[in-house]
C-alpha cells in the first residue's frame, strides 16, 4: 500500500449503506400469495460516496467526507463503518427527517453475491435538503477544501448534491465528478473531470454517438467540463480532453461482483491524481482498481442471523420470522424498551418482573444516537454494543433489538406484543405511546420501583469523582 498523501482528498456526496441479505424462499405467506424470504445472514458495507472514501482509504490516501445521513440505525451503522477505517465523520450532517439511504439486496442461496439476486429494497429520499442543512453542508465543504488536495463529488441523485454544492467544491483545486444521470446539464459546468458510464453519457450528450470517443467529446463540449472519461464496463474507458481522445482497455478479470465499480474507478483516479500523476496514468490505475473491485467478494461486516434465537442480539429485519414462530407456539410476547445505560438493580428488577409476565421478553434498546437525542450529548456512557451484550447476558432477556427512533411507536407496531412493560417511575397517562397502545388494545404493566436506582444519578456521581 502506498504511503498516505499529506493533503487529504475531500469526498462530497450521497452516503449509502449497502446491505446483502442471504437466504431462501421456503414457503408462501399465509395471508397473501407472496413468497416468504427466510434470512440467514446479513452483510453491511459502505456504498456511494462512503464507498469512494473507503476505497481511497484502502489505497493509502487520507480522506475527509462531507455528506448527510439520517437519524436512524442505518446512519449510525454507516458512521461506525467509516470510523472503523479511521475516516473522520466530523463533516457528516445528521438529518432528523430524511432516512439514511440503504440499498438492501436479497440473494438466494449460500453466502455469496455471485448467487441470484431475488430483489432489492431501496430506503431513500431524493428530496432537497432544508436550507439550514444545505448551509451546513456548504460550510463543511469550504472548511475542508482549504486543506484538500482535490475534491471528488459522488452524485447519486439523492438530494445532497446540487449546482450550489458543486460550485462550493470548486476553487483552486481540481474537482472530479461521478455524475447522476438525473442531474440537469448545468450542474457540473466547469469541473475538471466527469466520469459518466455509457448510459449516463448518452443522457448527457442528448443522443447516441457513432463511437465512445465522439460521445465523450460531445459531453465535454456541452457541459463545459475540461475532461470527460466515459467508463465502458469490459471495454475499459475513453478520455476526451486537451490530450485528445484516448482509449484505455480494461483489465481482464473474472467478474464476481460488479457493485461499486464506478465508485472504485473514480477513487482510483483521485488517489493517483492526489500524488501528482498524469491523467492518462490516473485512468490506467483506475481501471486496475475497478478490476480488482469487481473480481473479488465485496468487503462487508457479516452477521449470522440465527432463526433459532441461539443468539439473543437480533436484527429487526428478521423479527417477523421469530414472531411467527412464537405465535404458532402460542407463546406470550412481552415488550419493553429503554436506554439501559449503566445497567443497575432497577433495570434488572424491571426485566425480571417483565419476563415473569410472559414467555418471550423482547427488549428494544435505544441506539447511541437516539440516547443522545433523549439524554443529551454526554450520553450514553456505554455504547450500544456494550449495553446490548450486558442485556443479552441476563437469563430473563430473550431478544435485544435496536431502537433508533425516539419513541417505541414503530417497534410496537412491528411486534404487536401481548403486553407492554415500563418502569414504575412512569405513569400510564404520561407514556408517549399510550394512544397507540390503546388503539391496538395492548395492555400496559408498570413494574415496581427500586428506590435510588438511577443511571443519571450514577453518571453524575462518576463525573463528580473523576
Amino acid at each position: 500500500m502506498s504511503k498516505a498523501v499529506i493533503h487529504p482528498v475531500l469526498v462530497v456526496g450521497d452516503l449509502m449503506l449497502d446491505e446483502a441479505l442471504f437466504g431462501c424462499r421456503d414457503r408462501v405467506c399465509p395471508d397473501a400469495p407472496a413468497p416468504v424470504f427466510q434470512v440467514n445472514r446479513r452483510e453491511a458495507s459502505l456504498g456511494g460516496a462512503a464507498r469512494v472514501a473507503a476505497v481511497l482509504s484502502d489505497l493509502g490516501v487520507a480522506v475527509r467526507v462531507v455528506g448527510v445521513v439520517g437519524s436512524d440505525a442505518g446512519g449510525e451503522e454507516l458512521l461506525g463503518l467509516l470510523q472503523q477505517r479511521g475516516i473522520s465523520t466530523d463533516g457528516i450532517v445528521v438529518d432528523p427527517i430524511r432516512p439514511t439511504t440503504i440499498k438492501r439486496s436479497h440473494f438466494e442461496g449460500a453466502h455469496t453475491r455471485s448467487n441470484a439476486k431475488v430483489f432489492r429494497v431501496d430506503i431513500e429520499s431524493g428530496d432537497d435538503l432544508s436550507r439550514e442543512l444545505r448551509a451546513q453542508v456548504e460550510r463543511f465543504i469550504h472548511e475542508a477544501r482549504e486543506s484538500a488536495s482535490l475534491v471528488v463529488v459522488s452524485d447519486y441523485g439523492k438530494g445532497v448534491v446540487d449546482t450550489a454544492v458543486v460550485s462550493a467544491c470548486q476553487g483552486e483545486i481540481e474537482v472530479l465528478v461521478d455524475p447522476s444521470r438525473h442531474a440537469p446539464s448545468n450542474r457540473y459546468v466547469g469541473v475538471d473531470v466527469i466520469t459518466p458510464n455509457r448510459e449516463e453519457a448518452i443522457h448527457f450528450a442528448g443522443r447516441p454517438a457513432r463511437d465512445s470517443g465522439q460521445l465523450a467529446r460531445a459531453i465535454s463540449d456541452q457541459l463545459g467540463v475540461k475532461r470527460t472519461v466515459v467508463t465502458l464496463d469490459v471495454e475499459g474507458a475513453v478520455l476526451a480532453g486537451p490530450e485528445g481522445v484516448v482509449a484505455f482497455p480494461a483489465e481482464a478479470v473474472c467478474v464476481i461482483d460488479v457493485a461499486g465499480a464506478g465508485d472504485a474507478f473514480i477513487a482510483g483516479m483521485a488517489a493517483q491524481r492526489s500524488r501528482g500523476d498524469s491523467w492518462s496514468n490516473c485512468i490506467r490505475f483506475a481501471n486496475q482498481v475497478a478490476a480488482e473491485r469487481i473480481s473479488k467478494k465485496s468487503p462487508g461486516v457479516a452477521v449470522e442471523l440465527k432463526p433459532d434465537l441461539s443468539g439473543k442480539i437480533s436484527d429487526r429485519l428478521v423479527l417477523p420470522n421469530h414472531l411467527q414462530q412464537w405465535r404458532a407456539q402460542g407463546r406470550r410476547v412481552i415488550l419493553t424498551n429503554g436506554c439501559f445505560d449503566l445497567l443497575h438493580a432497577g433495570h434488572v428488577s424491571l426485566l425480571t418482573e417483565a419476563a415473569r409476565l410472559g414467555d418471550v421478553l423482547v427488549v428494544g434498546l435505544n441506539t447511541d444516537a437516539s440516547v443522545r437525542e433523549l439524554k443529551g450529548p454526554n450520553r450514553p456512557v456505554r455504547s450500544w454494543e456494550d449495553r446490548s451484550a450486558l442485556l443479552a447476558a441476563l437469563e430473563c432477556v430473550d431478544v435485544v433489538v435496536p431502537l433508533a427512533e425516539r419513541t417505541a411507536h414503530e417497534l410496537i407496531r412491528e411486534i404487536h406484543p401481548d403486553l407492554y412493560v415500563k418502569g414504575g417511575d412512569y405513569k400510564r397517562k404520561d407514556l408517549v405511546e399510550i394512544d397507540l397502545l390503546d388503539e391496538l388494545k395492548i395492555p400496559v404493566h408498570l413494574t415496581s420501583v427500586v428506590p435510588g436506582a438511577s443511571t443519571t444519578a450514577i453518571a453524575q456521581r462518576l463525573r463528580s469523582q473523576a
